[in-house]
């Protein structure tokens, strides 16, 4: 049976002499050693402790191919490298973090963007000591695409079908270079290889071989600045630095993330020194925290809450009511009231952080009055339009704010909350009764609007008969090479999204992660993730 294990903290002898040390080095300054060298001495003292991350929501799988949830990400992304990364040291209101090399270390593309040649970076090794090289590439990328693989998943294939449906060849040029060839122009392609769904990182052949297809999420095994120690459900996992890394030096020894579900009791552990980053802050905690000189980063991710439809539902399948709910629902006065305002109404589900946002296009305000009015042109008696939203435990309160305004135009709504892992299990096969559900996520490329197309209006939403006109406009936004053009198709697309009532838009969070005093170097991107190789302790 496993233990738990309290998180290390520095004891008060441990702190006075860290003290006496400080004082010390400035009484060498008096000597005449030079201020490189103090530089050189602070710098030593930043590593070798441990970082206790509070997570809202329990990992899913450590398997890059199998995994989802960002908190999931969050994690495997310091095990797993793809072979393209993004600068995750840009803040979040700086924009769009810029494409950096990872595993490789540059690539060419070719101008109708269906072949992408990436120069592997030599010398690197996995955890388990795998050479990394284009072998190993070639490995990753038969397990979820060519049937006839030994070692082939159909599960990862469902899972990456997002990204690699159109791949028709990994060519293996020489031991340092692979060539991805697709059936189709894939100008996002880059952009989709760092992502936190559909991950691409690269796992150790020789483990998958080892551990089998369901064992490699107990045993990660990569190539990434921390290696996988144990994982202990609803408790904890641990990441120790890996000093064969390529990249500059972890300041970190361990890392340790911690499932607190609760908004309470994560607050009760940051401010007892339990945790030292908190990935969920509860709004009503804001301005206790920042003035009690905890660090609430002001920052708006990639993420924005929304709900999806179930167009099979003999309501929501009708436009009049799709159009009366989104009518009917006080976000402003949802993100003043209940997130005492830090958050920000959503009326796009594009997000602010994606290149096709445009702040111009919204779906409908809130006209609590004009909703009845248009519950009654189609036919429907005040209380007659009834269905359940779904949720997961972290939004109900949300949720029942909405199923309390929809009440005030007519619509009664019943709300069913469960914990994130049993909920998203569900998502596949939605009841009839059921009219919405809950997601909260988003992507910075304008792929965004076909991922939602795919997963939730015609994946999950069944919705493929009731949202029309937008197919063959996706499909040709997405294999337009030109920016401009494609922006301008991908806004067309989302015009009709808001036309039809699409998509449920609400929030965006702006307080989402707090740190304590002592966190240095970390940074929110405008991203759903986050790089945790340059943060460390002050004490």
């Amino acid at each position: 049976m496993q233990t738990k294990t309290p998180p290390l903290r520095f004891s008060r002898s441990r702190r006075q002499f860290l003290q006496l040390s400080a004082l010390a080095s400035t009484a060498f300054l008096g000597m005449g050693f030079s201020q490189p060298l103090l530089a050189e001495d602070e710098e030593r003292q930043r590593y070798g402790k441990t970082l206790v991350v509070g997570q809202a929501l329990e990992p899913t799988l450590y398997d890059p191919n199998r995994q989802y949830s960002y908190e999931t990400y969050r994690v495997d992304r310091h095990i797993y490298e793809s072979l393209v990364g993004e600068d995750l040291s840009v803040p979040a209101a700086q924009g769009t973090p810029p494409l950096i090399p990872a595993l490789a270390t540059h690539w060419e593309v070719n101008a109708e963007a269906t072949v992408y040649t990436f120069h592997l970076r030599q010398g690197v090794s996995f955890h388990d000591g795998t050479p990394f090289n284009a072998e190993a590439v070639q490995f990753n990328v038969r397990r979820f695409t060519d049937p006839q693989f030994e070692y082939f998943d159909a599960r990862s294939q469902a899972t990456m079908a997002q990204v690699y449906r159109h791949l028709t060849q990994l060519e293996v040029i020489d031991a340092a270079t692979v060539a991805y060839h697709f059936s189709q122009p894939f100008p996002d392609f880059l952009r989709f290889l760092p992502q936190g769904n559909w991950v691409s990182g690269i796992f150790s052949p020789t483990a998958l071989k080892k551990w089998g297809q369901d064992g490699l999420a107990d045993h990660p095994t990569g190539t990434g600045p921390y290696r996988f120690v144990l994982r202990v459900h609803n408790d904890r996992t641990e990441l120790v630095r890996n000093d064969g890394w390529w990249g500059k030096k972890p300041y970190m020894e361990k890392i340790i993330f911690r499932p607190i579900l609760d908004g309470g009791t994560g607050i009760s552990a940051l401010q007892s020194g339990q945790v030292d980053i908190l990935s969920r802050t509860p709004t009503d905690a804001v301005d206790l925290l920042s003035q009690s000189g905890f660090n609430v980063h002001d920052s708006q991710e990639a993420n924005q809450l929304f709900l999806g439809w179930n167009f099979a539902n003999r309501y929501t399948s009708q436009l009049a009511v799709r159009q009366a709910v989104i009518k009917g629902i006080d976000r402003e006065g949802l993100v003043k009231s209940l997130l005492n305002g830090h958050a920000v109404a959503s009326y796009n589900i594009v997000n602010h952080a994606n290149e096709a946002f445009l702040a111009s296009q919204k779906d409908y305000l809130y006209d609590p009055e004009g909703a009845k009015k248009l519950l009654a042109e189609a036919g429907f008696k005040p209380g007659e339009v009834s269905f359940t939203i779904i949720t997961y435990d972290q939004n109900q309160s949300i949720i029942e704010w909405i199923q309390r305004d929809l009440a005030k135009i007519g619509i009664t709504v019943k709300v069913v909350s469960q914990e994130w892992i049993t909920y998203s299990s569900h998502l596949a096969t939605l009841a009839e009764d059921t009219g919405l559900f809950t997601m909260e996520w988003g992507l910075i490329s304008p792929q965004w609007l076909n991922v939602a197309w795919t997963n939730y209006i015609l994946g999950r939403g069944k919705g493929e008969k009731v949202i029309t006109g937008v197919a063959d406009l996706i499909k040709q936004a997405s294999v337009t090479t030109d920016k401009t053009q494609a922006l301008a198709l991908w806004h067309q697309v989302n015009q009709q999204f808001q036309q039809q009532a699409a998509f449920v838009p609400l929030l965006a969070q702006n307080r989402v992660f707090t740190s304590s005093a002592a966190v240095q170097g970390f940074n929110v991107p405008a991203q759903n993730f986050y790089d945790l190789t340059r943060v460390w302790l002050r004490t």
